[in-house]
């Protein structure tokens, strides 16, 4: 999740903390791993450390501002640590768990996450990209937890060339518009979730809906945070569509994401295109996305334009980027990518990392860097 608008220092956690909490993680991954494992090798369950590693350096420019510079996480996939596992009990059914932490690889931190679809929370080693159990079969899979929502999954690297990462983002054009006074964290995740996923195979239909409580006392505001959702598609070998709603309930006006996106296989090139809109009481953003994922030499070409409407709140804006990954090895790859997006109007709000000063301004990045997962 993008967290360039956040103020640095409400992202810090203290040194000592930070080095006391991650010493304590590793002290008890180590020692909780052989176990682990051998109780893989026993009962047919196992569990599995993972995650993924990105940085490199950015250069960002408005209108009205000076050039900056940073090094900085997530240019082409979103950093995490995780633990995850599961334990086969026979008949096909199986139990997991799921527990995955944001990593900022510049200063070591851990993402802003929300909590009860409402609140902002920030800093310290959380499992704030996704904590859950799940129990799956031949009927699908029901999982309960934090997690993604379902009009998220169109804005991945699925149905959008630059996914949600990096000057490139879906996320710059694609995400919400909050406005009268509704923080709407339900873009990307939300908690206390109970969502169930179409077993696959069925024809090449697939689908995932997802029921979430905000968990708010009584009064006017006891429904904030409580949201449905439903995502539904169809994909064979070079065809892929889906189109995917989600409503959060708000007292300040209820957030509603909804978009459809579609990619075909054409030779090396995967053709992209995808819709998008995101209503706040009487506001709203309406986006649609052309692009590319073109496989080129030992890596991938991506293009992505994008133009915007917007309805009672800052002006229309387009956004147009190109970057390239270039693969070492399955696990290793340098990118770069190259953005810039234009506001059509007095307003400044659309923004590649840097808000414009000049009204109607525009903003722009480059950047490159190293992913590695492990």
């Amino acid at each position: 999740m993008n967290t360039k608008n956040i103020p640095r220092s409400a992202l810090k956690v203290h040194p000592i903390a930070r080095g006391t909490a991650l010493a304590a993680l590793a002290t008890s991954a180590i020692a909780l791993a052989p176990a682990a494992l051998a109780q893989g090798k026993e009962s047919g369950s196992g569990v599995q450390v993972f995650g993924l590693l990105d940085i490199g350096v950015q250069a960002l420019k408005a209108s009205g501002t000076d050039t900056r510079y940073f090094v900085n996480s997530d240019g082409n996939t979103s950093s995490r640590f995780g633990v995850r596992g599961t334990e086969d009990l026979g008949g096909g059914l199986k139990v997991g768990f799921w527990l995955e932490s944001a990593v900022s690889v510049d200063d070591g931190t851990s993402g802003a996450t929300s909590t009860n679809n409402k609140d902002s929370v920030s800093g310290g080693l959380t499992w704030g990209r996704r904590a859950t159990v799940q129990v799956s079969g031949d009927w699908g899979e029901l999982r309960l937890g934090r997690d993604y929502v379902p009009s998220f999954g169109n804005l991945t690297t699925s149905m959008h060339p630059f996914g949600t990462n990096g000057v490139g983002s879906s996320g710059l054009m694609f995400y919400p518009v909050p406005a009268n006074g509704t923080t709407a964290r339900t873009n990307v995740r939300a908690s206390n979730s109970i969502g169930y996923f179409t077993p696959s195979g069925i024809n090449g239909f697939y689908g995932h809906v997802m029921v979430a409580l905000g968990e708010q006392g009584p009064g006017p505001t006891r429904k904030d945070g409580d949201l449905q959702g439903v995502r539904v598609g169809w994909r064979n070998e070079v065809f892929n569509t889906s189109a995917a709603i989600s409503r959060t309930r708000y007292a300040t006006g209820n957030y509603t994401q909804s978009n459809v996106g579609a990619t075909y296989q054409w030779g090396p090139a995967k053709l992209m295109a995808l819709w998008g809109r995101n209503e706040v009481g009487i506001t709203s953003t309406t986006a649609t996305m052309l692009g590319t994922q073109y496989q080129l030499g030992p890596g991938e070409l991506r293009f992505a334009y994008t133009w915007l409407k917007a309805k009672n709140i800052a002006s229309d804006a387009t956004h147009i980027a190109l970057g390239y990954v270039y693969d070492l090895s399955k696990r290793t790859a340098l990118y770069g990518n190259i953005a810039r997006i234009d506001n059509k109007g007095p307003a400044m709000r659309f923004n590649v990392g840097l808000a414009a000063t000049v009204p109607g301004g525009n903003s722009g990045g480059v950047e490159t860097g190293v992913r590695h997962s492990f």
